[in-house]
């Protein structure tokens, strides 16, 4: 498949079995040589988009159809205590690869969507730099102090999700400004917040967040 890199193009592709809703905006945010992780099933996506993966991680319970030749293959136990995206995220960091993007990752179970919000988090706070997507709705994580900014995305909402106790979190250019506010798991105050023609930054003193942009 031949694509422009664009200016925020990732050079490394993780790809779970899980949803991807729209191929061709994943397949823009990648670089043209970009490495590719399948997690098992993942393998039918990358048939959608025209990719061949560089390696395959997994037990094989999802996996259908022929695995082309001279993909690498790391073949996972069906009794282990991590996910298969999991064990791919971690070979994609292991092989030097600093920023991520995971697709294929939400959607289906909830058990795994959860999970997949959370690995992206995991990924965050070793340092990495992530996106996981499905072409439609974008996930970033802020970890710790610091601050995120998240490009405009005309006709979408954001949302502010606290995957743990958040403290001095604050957005900047949203409909719906918030400053310094406490955001635990279990406030849904800053579900469905809008764009203003511009982009948006999020701050926070501390915590564990995980920023939504899908459409309205």
């Amino acid at each position: 498949m031949n694509r422009k890199k664009p200016a925020t193009a990732y050079p490394c592709a993780v790809i779970g079995a899980g949803e991807i809703k729209d191929y061709e905006a994943v397949s823009a945010l990648l670089e043209p040589d970009a490495f590719v992780v399948c997690a098992d099933g993942g393998l039918e996506h990358c048939r959608h988009m025209g990719l061949t993966p560089h390696l395959l991680v997994g037990d094989w319970d999802s996996l259908t159809g022929a695995v082309p030749a001279g993909v690498e293959r790391v073949p996972l136990s069906p009794d282990k205590n991590y996910t298969d995206s999991y064990h791919a995220v971690q070979e994609a960091m292991e092989r030097g690869y600093r920023r991520l993007l995971m697709t294929g990752m939400l959607g289906g179970r909830l058990d795994h969507t959860l999970a997949n919000l959370g690995l992206l988090a995991y990924v965050v706070k070793q340092g990495y730099s992530a996106l996981l997507t499905d072409g439609v709705c974008h996930a970033f994580a802020l970890m710790g102090k610091g601050e995120l900014h998240l490009p405009q995305r005309p006709g979408c909402y954001f949302s502010l999700l606290a995957l743990a106790p958040c403290r001095g979190v604050t957005i900047l250019g949203g409909k719906y400004p918030l400053n310094d506010y406490p955001l635990s798991p279990w406030d849904p105050r800053a579900v469905s917040n809008e764009f203003c023609g511009s982009d948006v930054t999020v701050l926070q003193q501390e915590g564990a967040l995980v920023v939504l942009s899908q459409p309205k």
